[in-house]
C-alpha cells in the first residue's frame, strides 16, 4: 500500500476551555518524521474495530470535500468545527490534536480526520530562572501515542466514491453514551465492524449448536475456519457459506442460523475494509484452544484441517483427547 502525502494540518482540541485552535498554517510534509507519524496512523485505520459505509450525497461532509483540492486548509477547519460541535458537548470526551491529511493511494484521492488522545507522561525541564540550572522532573499532559498506535478515532473517505472507514468510540451526552460520529458527524450509518459480526455470529452459532446438541468447541472451531474461508473466497462474510461449514448436513439447523443472525443484526460487508486478506490471517488464521487441565493450544489453519498432524478424539467417558502428531522438533521459548 503506497500512500503519498499531498497536505496535512493539525488542530488543537483543549476541553479545559472547551476550543478548538486552529492551525492556519499546514504541517511540513518534508520532514520525515511528521511524514512517518501520519503514514502509520492512516495505515492503522484499517481494522477488525472498523466500519465502513459510504456518505450520502447531499451530507454536509461530503459537500465539504467538493472544495477540498483547492481550500484545503479551510475545508479541514470547517470539518474540525462541526465534528466539535457534537464532540465538545460530550461529558468525557478527552484533549485530542485532530490531523486532517489529504493523500493519494493507488491513483485514488482520499481525505483522513484523525484523532489523537493526549496521554500523561514524565519528563525533565531545565529551569535557570534563579540563576542556577535546575533539572525538574514535570508531568506532561499533552503527550500523543506513538507512531505505531492507531488513531483514537478516525474517519477516512475516498474523495471520488464517498464510501469511508470510520473507528469511533461511545462517549456520554446528557448521562448517555452514544455514537456521535457517526449518528451527528457524518450522518450515517455504517455497517457493522468485522468483529461487531464475528460477535454475532459466534454467539448465534453457540444457541444452534446447543439446539441441536453440537459441541460448543467444534462449533467454534468452525465458525473460525469459516470466516477465514469465507474473506479468503470472496472478500468478506457469507452467511451462507459460514451455515454450510458450521452446520454441514443440517438443513434446519443452517436456516435457523441464517435467520438468527439477520435478526441480531449481521450484515454482510459489501465494502470491505483495505487489508482485509491480513486482518482475516490475524484474526481467524489460527485456532486458539484451552483444555480443561491448563493446557493451552494454538493451531495454524491448516494445521487444524489436516488429520495427520492433530485428531480430537471423543472418549466414551464423555472427555476428549487431542493427538498431536509428526511433530519433528519441539522448542521451548522462555
Amino acid at each position: 500500500m503506497d500512500i503519498y502525502l499531498k497536505k496535512a494540518i493539525m488542530h488543537l482540541i483543549d476541553r479545559e476551555s472547551n476550543l478548538p485552535v486552529f492551525s492556519q498554517v499546514e504541517l511540513d510534509l518534508t520532514t520525515e518524521y511528521i511524514r512517518d507519524f501520519l503514514t502509520k496512523k492512516i495505515t492503522k485505520v484499517s481494522s477488525a474495530q472498523t466500519k465502513t459505509g459510504i456518505l450520502a450525497e447531499d451530507s454536509a461532509v461530503a459537500e465539504l470535500l467538493q472544495t477540498v483540492s483547492e481550500d484545503f486548509i479551510s475545508v479541514s477547519e470547517k470539518l474540525t468545527e462541526r465534528w466539535f460541535g457534537f464532540y465538545g458537548q460530550s461529558e468525557d470526551g478527552p484533549s485530542a490534536d485532530i490531523f486532517v491529511v489529504l493523500y493519494e493511494e493507488d491513483t485514488q484521492l482520499y481525505l483522513a480526520f484523525l484523532k489523537a488522545n493526549y496521554h500523561e507522561a514524565y519528563t525533565h525541564y531545565v529551569d535557570s530562572e534563579t540563576g542556577a540550572i535546575e533539572n525538574k522532573l514535570i508531568l506532561n499532559r499533552g503527550i500523543l501515542g506513538s507512531k505505531t498506535q492507531k488513531a483514537d478515532e478516525a474517519l477516512i473517505v475516498n474523495v471520488s466514491n464517498l464510501s469511508f472507514e470510520l473507528i469511533e468510540k461511545r462517549y456520554t451526552f446528557s448521562g448517555e453514551k452514544k455514537a456521535y460520529f457517526s449518528e451527528s458527524v457524518i450522518e450515517t450509518q455504517p455497517a457493522p465492524s468485522l468483529e461487531e459480526n464475528t460477535e454475532v455470529i459466534k454467539k448465534v452459532a453457540k444457541q444452534i449448536g446447543k439446539k441441536f446438541d453440537e459441541d460448543e468447541f467444534e462449533i467454534l472451531a468452525d465458525v473460525k475456519e469459516a470466516m477465514y474461508d469465507s474473506i479468503e473466497e470472496t472478500g468478506f462474510v457469507e452467511a451462507e457459506k459460514i451455515a454450510q461449514k458450521v452446520f454441514k448436513d443440517n438443513i434446519s439447523a443452517q436456516m435457523a442460523f441464517k435467520e438468527e443472525v439477520k435478526e441480531a443484526g449481521f450484515v454482510e460487508e459489501l465494502q470491505p475494509v483495505k487489508e482485509i486478506q491480513e486482518i482475516s490471517e490475524k484474526r481467524f488464521g489460527k485456532q486458539k484452544f484451552k483444555l480443561s487441565n491448563g493446557i493451552e493450544l494454538i493451531v495454524p489453519v491448516d494445521v487444524y484441517r489436516n488429520p495427520d498432524f492433530i485428531e480430537f478424539m471423543n472418549n466414551p467417558d464423555g472427555t476428549v483427547s487431542v493427538m498431536i502428531k509428526n511433530v519433528d522438533e519441539v522448542i521451548n521459548r522462555l
